[in-house]
């Protein structure tokens, strides 16, 4: 979770944030060689007493000066379509959560127990449906607690799916490196592999009303015995919902 004075990027938990940061760092790289090198440029020409005509025209200096910035661009552009295709292409995830946002809280939708469906009284059911409000604005950490918390299994591929009922929404997790618009009428899709076991915090960051600032996120990291329990609880509260019986 985010702490004070903490300029950088937050522990990370999954490989895509891990991707990400390496290839901040490789960027950040470049772009303070390339600062470095205009800065003296310019300071040189303002203040210099020599002048060198060929380095402010001719054919070989524009040839220069043409090929080094694309050049640049292919290096930047190689690491990041590899870690675009590391965050976003994921073939075959294990799990399936769908996540819909509403002002000013989330409802969470979650498979039941072994991903199979169940007829109960009649109807097929094959997820748990949930909702997720602020839990109090005293708690700590500050507005970051919720009623309800989405829980994922460890090292074990998970696809989001997310969408919205009214407005705009984003849905950010910055440990995780998940951060996607919730559009109404469309879903949107995450993929997510987590490295580390804990809660990880996050909120909407899309100013989506006068509540935006009450819309926190807790996702908890399990092993998958504990994820399997935690299914088997949602399948005996479904249940209970539905025949009005108690376990």
């Amino acid at each position: 979770m985010p702490r004070w004075l903490v300029l950088g990027f937050q522990d990370r938990g999954s490989p895509a944030i891990v991707e990400l940061f390496c290839l901040h760092d490789y960027v950040m790289v470049i772009i303070l060689r390339v600062i470095v090198l205009i800065t003296y440029i310019v300071i040189y020409l303002l203040f210099g007493f020599y002048y060198y005509k060929f380095l402010s025209e001719g054919t070989f200096i524009e040839t220069i000066w043409s090929l080094v910035p694309a050049f640049l661009l292919i290096l930047l552009l190689l690491p990041s379509i590899k870690v675009l295709y590391i965050v976003e292409d994921t073939k075959f995830p294990i799990f399936s959560f769908k996540i819909v946002a509403h002002q000013w809280y989330w409802t969470y939708i979650v498979p039941l127990f072994k991903n199979f469906s169940y007829i109960i009284n009649s109807h097929e059911n094959s997820f748990y449906e949930f909702d997720s409000l602020i839990e109090s604005v005293f708690n700590t950490p500050r507005l970051l607690r919720s009623s309800s918390d989405l829980f994922l299994p460890l090292f074990v591929s998970s696809r989001l799916l997310i969408s919205s009922t009214d407005v705009i929404h984003s849905f950010s997790l910055p440990s995780l490196g998940l951060k996607v618009d919730a559009l109404p009428g469309r879903i949107n899709q995450l993929f997510c592999s987590p490295l580390l076991l804990g809660s990880f915090f996050g909120q909407c960051s899309e100013i989506c009303g006068s509540n935006h600032s009450f819309m926190p996120i807790r996702v908890k990291v399990c092993n998958l015995k504990e994820f399997d329990e935690l299914r088997k609880f949602y399948f005996f509260d479904l249940v209970e919902e539905l025949f009005s019986v108690n376990f």
